[in-house]
């Protein structure tokens, strides 16, 4: 495996890492002010990682990368609601409101209501669907 490289990788921006099965996760923390220094480290981090999988075969899904600026509701209105996009080569990959993460829909304000109201919907989907005198498999996917 190249995770241990990849943890090198982020530590080296001062990036924090994350990894699960094929999901990698890149944070930074900051103040508001401060987002610049974010992005760069960021931007920077993750051009030096592509460069790495390049140089080992492998590629880089950027239609698959989110990001999410999270914070209190005060914190994200100095962010005009959202905060900055970042440039990765030539992508450039603006922020959500809410990101899926390991199945949990995460939202910039860090409230789970998006997640609660994906639940309850699937719930009463299943529940419609199915009849108590004959089984069924029926599947359902939040997020």
């Amino acid at each position: 495996m190249y995770t241990a490289d990849l943890e090198e990788k982020a530590d080296e921006h001062g990036v924090n890492y994350h990894a699960f099965a094929d999901d990698t996760q890149w944070n930074a923390r900051c103040r508001c002010d401060d987002t610049p220094t974010a992005v760069g480290k960021l931007e920077h981090c993750v051009t030096d990682i592509s460069h790495w999988m390049s140089a080992h075969r492998l590629k880089q899904n950027t239609e698959k990368t989110e990001l999410l600026w999270s914070g209190s509701k005060y914190s994200l209105s100095k962010l005009d609601g959202r905060g900055p996009a970042i440039k990765l080569g030539s992508d450039t990959i603006e922020p959500s409101g809410h990101v899926r993460v390991l199945g949990v829909i995460l939202s910039s304000d860090l409230s789970l209501e998006k997640h609660v109201s994906a639940v309850t919907q699937c719930y009463l989907l299943l529940s419609s669907q199915t009849d108590s005198s004959f089984p069924a498999v029926v599947g359902c996917r939040v997020g």
